[in-house]
């Protein structure tokens, strides 16, 4: 490996796995290479702790970086088609990239007039001066003595504004002192940091965060919140319908409630604190705002702040403030930790500032700026993983998810955007499943609950676990099931009872719980019983299965009444035979099928399709498919309803 990338993937992940130095995708690095003609830098929206000789970072031509800053004509260009030429002009001195479409840090024409190693962090300790009325001169009185001194960057505009400005108060710094500054302070933003070799620079880091925090006055001194369960399931609930309500858009929410959290809150000026509007770009562009004060943790309280936020055209808030709850994030399994990690570190700042002058937010026009420029947007878009589909931010239960159609049912509620919680009794079929999703959709939500559909307890926990990770449900899929095939007179009534109760039984006890939560949630949802033609058109030799298959219908038909009240839809999905990955369509099945028809083992498969009127397999995709119409705004109209997806082996009468 090149000696600048080692350098850089050493210094990346030595301060990159502290949320107190930086959080989520903040911070960047750079290397250049012996030479000086080439640099190693982090690429946009990447996170440090994550660089490796594989991922995050990009080499760049430093001489036509240099040259963006000294180019007249982009200076006369209106802001947008500023800020979108440079991204080309950078992407065209990229060299190298391990990543497609990997992007180079949108400060890369700031580091490449800066020394070899650079190191730009938002740590905690700086941000308590850098944010706060009176941190300049508190850091003056810090570093007093210290020749050269650090070098104080009032605000600019992230980008190339930001650049052009370090730009010349480096080469004025250069021009007093004989050397380029080591240190930088950038108000509202955090700590430049340059030095010659990788070591050198880190401990220069650890150095100067260490002199800042000497200096602060508040030591936090968490207390337990007082919050029960209870208390903690429905402030999750009510802040995730508050932002259904405010924005039209169903977003997962998880409650932390760490010592930094519970020492904030525990301050009597915590309200006051985290009301101040956002204090650097970062938390405006991973957090949208400044954390919800819910004292009233309630939909409607949570409704009327966000609504609030929308009507003076800002950015809805993804965090919320309960204090006896602590912090609830919304987003996404990939965004919910950035959004928590920035919004501990921006209420740490807050409450260390206060002891500084107070703090010093950024101002309308800069958020204004920040909102709208594209390098911000682009970097949400990576942390976010630019999920799409017509079910993003739905949380689905799907049951029997670990084989067949369940497996495919997950899958495809994981392509429309859905975070799934895959419930099986057999885990390791699950984990199964939940690996498929993570190979194609590597940001996708997803993850295991282990449910025995029959036991009532399971299935409590089942979603008191989807609860508790994501916040709440939207959709519930029944697709766990059973068919023994025997003739009447041979039919084992063990095997008529179990499948009862897993094809019956499960379906309700799985349903009920969903309703409940969905009632007390208040945002409606979509329940599916995953049926079969035989529930329509009954088959020769497989009782339990017709009769259990017609009965989920028709329970799904009772539940649409019950249910239509609160919104909720329940819908059934009766598909033809599926025969890839099948534990149904199993060599036993098959045999059995035979003997019915009087076929060859091999002949069975062919001689369904050809039963069709389209002639036609279906797959589990197809399933997949019409699963997700009914769960979607398409079908908002329809339930009670039986959808057959046969290839026209059985018509609806």
């Amino acid at each position: 490996m090149n000696e600048a990338l080692r350098d850089l993937i050493w210094i990346s992940r030595a301060v990159g796995g502290d949320p107190r130095l930086v959080q989520g995708g903040g911070g960047n690095t750079s290397v250049k290479t012996a030479d000086g003609a080439r640099m190693y830098i982090k690429a946009s929206g990447s996170a440090l702790r994550e660089m490796d000789e594989r991922r995050g970072w990009c080499l760049l031509d430093v001489a036509p970086v240099r040259s963006i800053l000294a180019d007249p004509y982009l200076a006369e260009l209106p802001e947008a088609d500023r800020e979108q030429a440079i991204v080309e002009r950078l992407q065209a001195c990229r060299q190298e990239a391990v990543e497609e479409g990997a992007r180079p840090s949108v400060e890369s024409h700031l580091h490449a007039f800066l020394g070899r190693c650079v190191v730009h962090l938002h740590p905690v300790a700086v941000g308590a001066y850098v944010c706060a009325e009176k941190g300049r001169e508190a850091l003056a009185a810090r570093f007093a003595g210290e020749e050269p001194p650090p070098l104080w960057v009032p605000y600019a505009n992230p980008g190339w504004t930001l650049a052009v400005k370090v730009s010349a108060l480096v080469e004025r710094y250069e021009r007093r002192w004989g050397q380029r500054p080591a240190v930088l302070f950038l108000a509202k933003h955090g700590l430049i940091v340059t030095a010659e070799t990788a070591r050198e620079v880190v401990r220069l880091v650890r150095r100067v965060i260490a002199r800042c925090e000497d200096g602060l006055r508040w030591r936090p001194r968490p207390r337990p919140l007082p919050a029960s369960e209870q208390e903690v399931r429905l402030a999750r609930l009510a802040f995730r319908r508050g932002l259904w309500e405010a924005t039209g858009r169903r977003q997962a929410v998880r409650r932390f409630a760490d010592e930094d959290i519970a020492a904030f809150l525990s301050r009597r000026d915590a309200p006051k604190l985290a009301s101040s509007p956002p204090l650097t770009p970062d938390e405006l562009a991973y957090a949208g705002n400044a954390p919800l004060w819910l004292e009233e943790c309630s939909a409607e309280a949570a409704r009327r702040g966000l609504a609030r936020q929308l009507k003076r055209g800002e950015r809805p808030s993804a965090s919320a403030l309960a204090p006896r709850v602590g912090l609830l994030a919304a987003g996404t399994d990939a965004t919910i930790p950035v959004v928590k990690e920035v919004v501990t570190a921006a209420l740490l700042v807050r409450a260390h500032a206060a002891g500084l002058g107070g703090a010093h937010p950024l101002t309308r026009p800069q958020r204004e700026f920040i909102c709208r420029w594209e390098g911000e947007r682009y970097r949400r878009e990576v942390a976010a993983g630019r999920l799409a589909g017509e079910l993003v931010g739905h949380i689905a239960v799907v049951s029997g998810a670990g084989s067949g159609l369940g497996r495919s049912i997950a899958l495809g509620l994981a392509r429309a955007g859905a975070l799934v919680g895959l419930a099986d009794v057999d885990a390791a079929a699950a984990e199964e499943t939940e690996s498929l999703i993570r190979a194609e959709l590597p940001r996708a939500s997803a993850f295991v609950v282990r449910c025995d559909v029959t036991d009532e307890g399971e299935v409590s926990q089942c979603f008191a676990a989807v609860a508790d990770r994501w916040g709440g449900l939207d959709i519930l899929v029944n697709a766990a099931g059973l068919a023994p095939a025997h003739p009447l007179v041979e039919f084992p009534v063990e095997r008529w009872r179990r499948a009862l109760e897993v094809n019956l039984t499960g379906y309700f006890l799985m349903a009920r719980e969903a309703a409940r939560l969905m009632i007390e949630q208040g945002m409606g949802g979509s329940i599916i019983n995953l049926s079969s033609k035989s529930g329509l058109e009954a088959s020769r030799s497989n009782t339990a299965y017709n009769a259990t298959k017609a009965g989920e219908i028709h329970m799904a038909r009772g539940w649409a009444l019950e249910l239509g009240g609160y919104g909720i839809r329940v819908n059934s999905v009766a598909p033809g035979n599926v025969f890839e990955g099948s534990r149904i369509w199993n060599r036993e099945y098959i045999e059995a099928a035979a003997r019915k028809y009087g076929i060859k083992p091999e002949e069975v498969i062919p001689y369904y399709v050809n039963m069709t009127a389209l002639k036609r397999r279906i797959t589990g995709q197809d399933v997949a498919e019409a699963v997700v119409f009914l769960c979607s705004e398409r079908a908002r109209t329809i339930t009670g309803q039986t959808l057959v997806p046969d290839s026209g082996q059985v018509m609806v009468r």
